[in-house]
């Protein structure tokens, strides 16, 4: 199957490296869709939120034949989504594929299905999500498949060219016109939350800044020496 082209809509670079500070846990409260299967985790702990545009490959379970030209798609902060139908059986990706994907500047891959080569992948500091673990490998079988169309990844529909954010908590996906927005809000519920934090820490419940902005927040613990 031809390669298409991803989204030519772009998200504004301020949203994008902003969105590094804004955690899937936090958007997590702002909204229900596009939250990945949290079955799909990390091989290893990140520790860090990535933000990346999403490249997308689609294969069918065991067949490994697309790897190659969704390697060559790739290109700096990317993030590699791979569509297997959830195999557990059959790894699609290890070593090798990772190194070569890091090398063109992808900043990570998440698969709905299975990887190997964890501790390899681990120690090149590839952040690599996957639905499973396994020693047996696909094959190149060349069935149907390709690179940069819609995608099912964890019950999420994923377009090339949307926006990816992940961290150790989970995996969110954004079509990139409601990025802005998300982006957004979650600011605001993230400058919230040193200020939560001195209330909650001076005796403070909370119940009564339930609704509140930062400021308000503020406030309150000003008013009462916090």
């Amino acid at each position: 199957m031809a390669q298409a082209a991803p989204s030519s809509m772009s998200v504004p670079r301020h949203v994008i490296e902003g969105l590094r500070s804004v955690p899937p846990a936090t958007i997590g409260h702002l909204r229900l869709s596009g939250f990945v299967d949290a079955e799909i985790r990390p091989i290893y702990e990140i520790g860090s939120v990535l933000v990346g545009r999403a490249v997308t490959l689609k294969m069918v379970p065991n067949d490994v034949t697309h790897t190659r030209a969704a390697i060559d798609a790739l290109a700096v902060d990317d993030i590699l989504l791979i569509d297997q139908a959830g195999e557990r059986q059959m790894a699609c990706w290890g070593e090798m594929t990772s190194l070569a994907a890091q090398v063109r500047g992808a900043i990570g891959v998440i698969i709905d299905g299975a990887c190997t080569d964890i501790l390899e992948i681990k120690a090149m500091a590839m952040p690599t999500f996957a639905r499973g673990i396994s020693a047996l490998v696909g094959r190149r079988l060349e069935q149907e498949g390709g690179v940069n169309l819609p995608i099912q990844c964890g019950g999420v529909l994923v377009n090339p060219g949307d926006l990816v954010i992940a961290d150790d908590n989970g995996i969110v996906v954004l079509p990139p016109a409601e990025a802005e927005a998300v982006y957004t809000a979650g600011r605001a519920a993230e400058d919230r939350a040193p200020h939560q934090r001195r209330w909650l820490l001076g005796g403070g419940s909370l119940a009564e800044i339930s609704g509140l902005g930062a400021e308000e927040i503020a406030a309150k613990v000003r008013e009462r020496g916090r």
